[in-house]
């Protein structure tokens, strides 16, 4: 499954939800524009490899460390969504937030992440973090 499977089956109102749930001051318009944008994307440049897209929930701990946790209660203020991409069996975790949205919208979805997530989540955190350095045009 990739980002963009994601994006045609999971309907806005419940990114939106994650969106609020999670992160403050959630300008939600923008949001909604990048989601239709990116849905209505077409893949003109395949990637030549494969490319996974991993989230990690990780707890900030008092000496400055963040290991990553299986269990996290939502309302945790201690936790965070750590959201990163890999090539195909490589070890590299990579940032997501400068890549160009044609690029975000083929990676595939770990296993792992879509064991432990439900998809508008995923979606939620994803976006958020490919907004982490500001949203590319989407007028």
């Amino acid at each position: 499954m990739r980002i963009l499977d994601l994006l045609r089956s999971c309907p806005f109102e419940d990114v939106e939800k994650e969106l609020q749930l999670h992160y403050n001051n959630v300008d939600t318009e923008k949001f909604y524009k990048l989601y239709r944008k990116l849905n209505a994307m077409t893949v003109k440049e395949p990637l030549e490899k494969e490319w996974y897209l991993g989230i990690t929930v990780r707890r900030m701990s008092e000496d400055g460390t963040d290991p990553a946790v299986d269990v996290s209660d939502e309302k945790d203020m201690d936790i965070y969504y750590d959201v990163s991409g890999y090539e195909k069996g490589g070890e590299i975790l990579y940032a997501i937030g400068t890549l160009p949205y044609e690029e975000f919208i083929q990676y595939h979805i770990d296993g792992n992440t879509l064991k432990k997530f439900l998809p508008e989540s995923i979606l939620a955190h994803a976006l958020w973090e490919i907004t982490s350095l500001g949203f590319e045009d989407i007028d």
